[in-house]
């Protein structure tokens, strides 16, 4: 029981700001620590469906609600991924051998194409939010819990990269990773199917944003680094986060001109 609470304990103080006192980051400590992370992203998902109902009385424009609504998975998560993002981004931009890329991942410096994509991603999330008419922010919003998800069970069961360090958070034991998969995967369908069940024609976009974002992710990792690392995971966290919110537009905007070519 203690490893369970202080895995839940160092999920909350390595992937967002909710203040959790800290423990050393050991094998023990970490072996249930992917079944907490989903919820971070489910904080955030509750938070933007309040955000949703409340900003009507505090706002007149919607380019600024959905600044705000992007900010509230930034700060919450404590910027966590966007890190491992930026990293990713700066090794595929050098053009460097596979060696060279993954020495590029433990540089804790930024390079210049990491800062263009760091203010063009938030341009394109906050205009992709903007977009989105307000009944499809809670669809929307699961998606920060299935990308976490998948974030878990990739970490668990795709080959690592030889300089990964999130193998510490692998379980040592198979009973304990198959209990932290089937608890994932449990999350995750609870959320495909509150996603359905909230409005199916955005959940659809969500879900073939999530898969989409889950192939580059794999393309990625095994083409340019030759496997998976924890930076290259956040990477796929972020991108599946700009994925969704893109292809439930695309679904949803399609389907509200189908409806008026035939009305």
């Amino acid at each position: 029981m203690r490893q369970v609470w202080n895995s839940f304990r160092l999920a909350f103080s390595l992937y967002s700001l909710i203040p959790a006192r800290q423990v050393e980051r050991t094998r023990e400590n970490t072996k249930y620590i992917l079944c907490f992370v989903p919820w971070v992203g489910a904080i955030i998902a509750f938070l933007i469906s309040e955000w949703r109902i409340i900003h009507p009385y505090l706002l007149d424009h919607e380019f600024l609600r959905s600044v705000i609504c992007v900010m509230i998975s930034i700060l919450l998560s404590g910027a966590a991924h966007l890190d491992g993002f930026f990293r990713t981004v700066d090794a595929l931009s050098s053009h460097e051998n596979r060696s060279g890329k993954l020495d590029i991942l433990r540089d804790s410096h930024s390079g210049y194409f990491a800062i263009i994509i760091c203010v063009s991603y938030f341009m394109i999330i906050v205009g992709l939010w903007s977009e989105m008419p307000i009944d499809g922010w809670p669809v929307i919003s699961m998606g920060f819990v299935l990308s976490r998800c998948l974030y878990g069970l990739s970490i668990l069961w795709i080959r690592h990269a030889k300089k990964s360090k999130c193998t510490v958070c692998i379980p040592a034991r198979k009973k304990d990773r198959r209990i932290v998969t089937f608890v994932l995967v449990v999350y995750v369908i609870i959320c495909v199917a509150l996603m359905m069940y909230l409005k199916w024609n955005v959940a659809l976009g969500c879900l073939a944003g999530a898969l989409i974002a889950f192939i580059i992710y794999i393309w990625v990792a095994f083409k340019h680094f030759g496997g998976i690392t924890e930076d290259i995971a956040s990477f796929f966290v972020q991108v599946c986060e700009i994925m969704i919110p893109l292809m439930a537009l695309i679904v949803y905007r399609g389907a509200m001109d189908l409806t008026s070519l035939y009305s």
